[in-house]
């Protein structure tokens, strides 16, 4: 934790802690240095942090803790959507201007695809704000709550697709145009040149050592283990620089058998993390039975993890390790409801609550009852291959030991690879005699042959979406469980759909119009593509067809994340099922364990009466659930929180 460093990043999957360590940490170095200005930021639109510092905080910067002078420790959590609409004012113009015209394309119709580019930039926006408080001083450090893992790897992408894109553009904006010697790069031009040299000077920004601090943030768990091995990577490959690992919530050594077995299951997890690479430290930080709140409470929990003081006292032995599992109750207190008899089944939910585990539970029983079901994962960060203890490709395979059950982990790049590679073969067939390759390249044949560069960012859940309608198509199977990418407050597949039928419309308005010039086979995949978008919509409207469950776990500050991610759904008349509260502990004569289930139950009802939907509990079998044996017996534990007054039918 270097003081050279004006901009650190705390990130990892959802669920993991980051905002309170980033809160903390932001603390610490206000308390440091008192006349600095400090700024801690959420870019997580789950608006944790006004819940942990137990105030709400505006976009604009407010001061928490008065320091000396100016100093002190200020917060916002940002809204994108606010800060685009200023940039999109000058930037969407420029773009226009900057169409040339081409070969087939008009400059009207170039600009209109290239405006199509502007939905998706807010949070890269976002980064440009933060960018522009560091340059003019406004800020002496900045601690950036960041998004979940695969979030933050599209946000740390943006920069780079922004200069590619302007780079495509500015081949139109330099072609002879009409009568026109040359389009006139006055204000327009100029706009867009700023914006590039900007998204030049944050790249290098977010790639400096002594400037850029990522502080990775990660939980002792599977999933969350093999997301941040996946993540420490991904940052590698980027040149983003991780200074250290955070291993949150690591069990305390005293206490029961039960007690010691959930530390057991920390230990493999641990070791793995320490062994990613030994120039990166490893601090552990202890699992509080009350989660600090408050900015008392803060103050209190940065002095004592900051600097890894809590690491020595966690520290592992070699003979520590996981239990064996913990047989699940004969008979629930109270049936669980059984699901849906819908064809989509969502199991939604924030990074870490376990609705991968929970939807491979799902589809294993409905499998056995029913028959033919598939289970498809359209998270990049995947882990039903873990859950099922079953090797999955991009391809539907067979679960052994199941008479129906397939499954299947989308390879959302290479799918996305394909279609780039599809396009733009079609693109160029319809050119040919024009020139491929340098400065006489068609403006219009350069922007059809990177369609996808062109297109909004977050276009690769295009790959998600469509493999879900093929799905649903096929006859074979009753059942399609979903286990999406983690929702913030927005699931993205979803927000996708509306983005995507703006721009393939567009897209397929202009191509159709110069259908004769050699365009039908490029506007025809646009088509199919637009398809898939309005049969997806189609199936997310019916309640006969689509069903969600919320998946969440029984902390402090689940009831209020929960109660936004339910109101989000219920907002775009999607169909809630029920909340599923996941790992919840049994009863215990141990006073630890015993005080952890009650107050995880306290959560639980919390959620109940301010949600208004049936909450089923999930229970706590020791280890995570893994396998087909250990998913059924998981999903048979689940029960009731509160007798229902009638059991919906199967």
């Amino acid at each position: 934790m270097s003081d050279a460093r004006v901009l650190h990043f705390f990130g990892g999957k959802g669920g993991v802690g980051k905002t309170t360590l980033a809160a903390s940490y932001a603390l610490m170095l206000s308390e440091d240095a008192p006349k600095e200005k400090v700024l801690l930021v959420s870019l997580d639109a789950t608006r944790s942090l006004s819940d942990l510092v137990k105030k709400k905080l505006p976009a604009k910067p407010t001061k928490l803790v008065p320091g000396k002078g100016e100093g002190g420790l200020y917060a916002a959590e940002l809204e994108p959507a606010a800060l685009l609409k200023p940039f999109a004012a000058k930037y969407v113009p420029a773009l226009e201007k900057a169409a040339g015209k081409g070969t087939h394309l008009s400059e009207e119709d170039l600009g209109k695809l290239f405006a199509q580019a502007v939905p998706g930039l807010e949070e890269l926006v976002g980064l440009f704000h933060l960018q522009s408080l560091l340059e003019e001083q406004e800020f002496d450090r900045i601690v950036v709550d960041a998004s979940p893992t695969s979030h933050t790897l599209r946000l740390f992408d943006l920069p780079q697709g922004l200069r590619k894109f302007l780079g495509i553009v500015k081949t139109g904006a330099e072609k002879p145009s009409g009568s026109k010697s040359k389009k006139e790069p006055v204000a327009e031009g100029g706009f867009l040149e700023e914006t590039g040299a900007r998204a030049e000077r944050l790249l290098a920004l977010l790639k400096d050592p002594v400037r850029t601090a990522f502080h990775l943030v990660a939980l002792a768990e599977p999933v969350p283990e093999a997301q941040t091995r996946m993540l420490f990577a991904q940052l590698r490959e980027r040149s983003i620089p991780v200074t250290e690992i955070l291993v949150n919530q690591v069990e305390a050594k005293d206490g029961c058998p039960a007690c010691h077995g959930r530390r057991g299951l920390q230990a493999p997890h641990v070791r793995k993390f320490q062994a990613l690479d030994k120039t990166v430290p490893v601090h552990l930080v202890a699992k509080r039975e009350l989660a600090p709140r408050g900015l008392d409470g803060l103050k209190e929990f940065s002095k004592e993890w900051t600097g890894g003081k809590e690491t020595k006292p966690l520290e592992f032995s070699a003979a520590e390790g996981p239990p064996a599992l913990v047989r699940a109750p004969s008979m629930p207190p109270i049936a669980a409801p059984p699901l849906p008899p819908t064809r989509l089944i969502f199991f939604v939910g924030q990074g870490g609550v376990g609705k991968s585990s929970c939807a491979a539970a799902a589809a294993v029983t409905l499998t056995e009852k029913e028959g033919p079901v598939l289970l498809i994962s359209t998270d990049p960060a995947h882990s039903l291959s873990d859950v099922l203890q079953s090797r999955l490709t991009d391809t539907e395979t067979q679960v052994k030991g199941t008479k129906g059950l397939y499954a299947r982990e989308l390879d959302v790049a290479g799918w996305f690879n394909a279609l780039r590679k599809r396009l733009k073969e079609k693109a160029e067939k319809a050119f040919e005699g024009a020139p491929k390759t340098g400065n006489d390249v068609p403006p219009d044949l350069a922007a059809l042959r990177n369609l996808l560069e062109c297109a909004p960012p977050g276009i690769d859940e295009l790959a998600a979406l469509s493999c879900l309608t093929d799905a649903l198509v096929q006859e074979r199977f009753k059942r399609i469980v979903v286990d999406p990418a983690p929702m913030v407050t927005a699931m993205r597949v979803v927000e996708l759909a509306d983005t995507a039928k703006g721009w393939l419309s567009t897209l397929h308005g202009v191509l159709s119009k110069h259908r004769a010039k050699g365009l039908g086979e490029l506007a025809d995949d646009v088509a199919a593509l637009l398809k898939h978008v309005k049969r997806f919509e189609e199936a997310l409207a019916s309640p006969n067809e689509s069903r969600f469950v919320v998946v969440t776990r029984g902390e402090d500050l689940a009831a209020s994340r929960t109660e936004r991610l339910v109101e989000y759904l219920k907002e775009r008349k999607l169909q809630v099922e029920r909340v599923l509260v996941n790992r919840v502990g049994p009863k215990s004569t141990c006073p630890k364990c015993e005080n952890r289930r009650k107050l995880e139950l306290n959560a639980a009802k919390a959620i109940e009466k301010k949600i208004g939907l049936p909450v089923t509990m999930a229970p706590a079998l020791g280890r995570h659930p893994a396998g087909l044996r250990e998913l059924k017996a998981f999903r048979t534990a689940w029960y009731a929180l509160s007798a229902p007054v009638k059991i919906k039918a199967a």
